[in-house]
């Protein structure tokens, strides 16, 4: 039975989250910057371009990664279905719960993605600026 093989994941260290939390956020900015960089220093558009693109790949290959592992874990063990029909738990079942719930506890996505767009906003509305100050 698939749920006697399977092992529930563990949550990674917290310097883990932070370091993709910052990777994610580095990147959403650099490529921002890079309309600041336009108007005032053009020599930067390459740089800050490859740090957003790799910053933005880094953080969104790490978030496919954390969610085909809850994903796997729910499959494996049946847990939808298991809720579902009200069916008892085991303790594998628990500790996946756990793990599950404790990960989203955690998770600084809804921060990353809050600041995300709060930098696109403030991106759009400095061109706009920019562009009809002049």
């Amino acid at each position: 039975m698939a749920e006697e093989k399977f092992h529930v994941p563990h949550r990674f260290p917290t310097w883990v989250s932070w370091l993709a939390f910052a990777l994610g956020i580095t990147g959403s900015l650099s490529l921002r910057l890079i309309l600041v960089a336009k108007a005032y220093r053009p020599q930067l558009i390459d740089l800050l371009w490859y740090i957003g693109v790799c910053g933005n790949m880094i953080f969104f290959l790490f978030r496919s990664y954390i969610t085909a592992r809850r994903r796997r874990t729910i499959r494996e063990l049946h847990l939808l279905e298991k809720l579902e029909n009200r069916s008892d738990l085991s303790p594998a079942d628990l500790e996946a719960l756990r793990y599950l719930v404790a990960s989203l506890a955690v998770s600084k996505e809804r921060w990353n993605y809050t600041i995300i767009s709060l930098f696109s906003l403030a991106a759009i509305l400095w061109d706009l600026w920019f562009r009809f100050s002049r």
